[in-house]
């Protein structure tokens, strides 16, 4: 950078002795030669990067690895940005799914317990299956069944097997248990034995064609299949062994499903810093949301409004697209086929209209409602250039990123647990 100075320093003097009367041709066949040389022998290092362009690089660089399959076999592993790679709980989850084990996660609404698996899945270049467990959720939606419309699949044959119903083959399957303790545990049984089962890979010995012997499962007509490229885990807002007066329906499951799960149960808290990476150029969006997820899980007189709504990833990451699609339409040449663009302003209100006109009243002081709009309106109204791919060049305020931090320290201050002991 200093020598690149140096040149341009030079042009600037051999212009200023000449009066301003230099050959036009001739300083541009300096600048080419100079310029040129020294732009070729340019390398810059990371340290000298912004960090606004450090944090850019970490959210899109990937990482790629090899992994032994859940069925035993190798596989061609899988792809992931390296924010998410590192991420505690993601190491954590692919751990358990090369030892072919299953999982259960369990903590607050709004911490990504089912948000991963979509990034798993991704990661793997697998499948994502969820089986949406209640109260109603019955055998044949697990193990398949018959109905007026002839036999359905049920969900972990499905997965089991890594085919869907009509016919469809899969490279293999995450299947989550989503809110696993609102099943029923008379029903909940029906999953014993095939979570159990699923950790005799390599137990089993080999076929005659020399490959392993898998497990199998009984689906609803009876069929044994054989288990594929499979991951299970569960999640829920409490533990298997006791229902959590704060969320509706959660029943005590029987110690059995548990032991299913043994060894690899967690509970997973909010990661702040994860979700900040992945919202470069917008962390006024991350910044305000912080605030109002934190207002949700205070609520008032003890009592957490999060079983009305909370501020998950997905949301966040809803928000941004909404962002980025106003400011994309705003700046689309006429005729323009969206002349009145969807403000972030209407989702934040769509989300609060889930509580209480009180609650609203609360959470809207606590999150500084007004001077977010504020800032909608004032980073809507911006012009913006955009890159090769179409998309608006957005960068974070020095205030954005102290805050972020702020917000950021103080929440992983007042956690007392990680994924795994250090």
């Amino acid at each position: 950078m200093e020598e690149l100075e140096k040149t341009l320093k030079v042009l600037q003097q051999l212009i200023d002795s000449e009066g301003g009367g230099t050959n036009k041709a001739e300083v541009e066949k300096i600048a080419n030669e100079r310029i040129n040389a020294e732009l070729d022998n340019l390398r810059i290092s990371i340290d000298q990067l912004d960090e606004s362009v450090v944090q850019m690089i970490g959210a899109t660089q990937t990482v790629k690895l090899d992994l032994t399959l859940p069925s035993g076999e190798p596989g061609e592993g899988g792809e992931s940005n390296a924010a998410q790679y590192e991420r505690p709980l993601f190491q954590v989850m692919l751990s358990d799914l090369t030892a072919n084990l299953n999982s259960y996660l369990y903590g607050a609404a709004g911490t990504g317990k089912s948000f991963i698996a979509g990034t798993l899945a991704s990661f793997m270049g697998w499948k994502k299956l969820v089986l949406s467990c209640n109260q109603f959720t019955s055998p044949s939606e697990i193990i398949g069944g018959q109905t007026i419309e002839g036999y359905q699949k049920g969900v972990l044959e499905e997965a089991w097997s890594n085919e869907s119903q009509d016919g469809t083959k899969y490279n293999g399957c995450i299947l989550l248990l989503d809110e696993l303790p609102k099943l029923d545990p008379n029903t909940a049984g029906v999953l014993n034995a095939a979570l159990s089962s699923k950790s005799e890979v390599g137990k089993l010995g080999v076929k005659p064609d020399g490959t392993l012997r898998r497990p199998t499962m009984k689906n609803g007509r009876g069929e044994m299949l054989e288990m594929k490229n499979l991951y299970i885990y569960g999640s829920g807002n409490a533990p298997l062994n006791e229902a959590d007066p704060d969320y509706e329906a959660n029943f005590k499951q029987d110690l059995s499903l548990q032991d299913r799960f043994a060894g690899n149960i967690y509970k997973v808290f909010a990661d702040y810093s994860y979700e900040a990476s992945q919202m470069p150029g917008m962390l006024f969006i991350f910044n305000y949301m912080m605030l109002l997820r934190e207002a949700i899980n205070e609520g008032e007189g003890g009592q957490s409004f999060a079983g009305r709504g909370f501020v998950s990833m997905r949301i966040l990451n809803s928000m941004q697209a909404t962002f980025l699609t106003y400011i994309k339409a705003k700046a689309a040449p006429e005729p323009k086929a969206i002349t009145k663009p969807k403000s972030l302003k209407v989702s934040v209100d769509s989300f609060l209209k889930m509580f209480t006109p009180n609650q609203q009243v609360l959470l809207k002081q606590k999150m500084k409602y007004d001077d977010f709009v504020g800032e909608i309106a004032k980073r809507e109204a911006k012009k913006y250039e955009f890159n090769a791919e179409g998309l608006p060049i957005l960068s974070d305020s020095n205030a954005d990123k102290k805050e972020a931090k702020r917000l950021i320290d103080a929440y992983n201050n007042t956690i007392e647990a990680v994924y795994l002991p250090k």
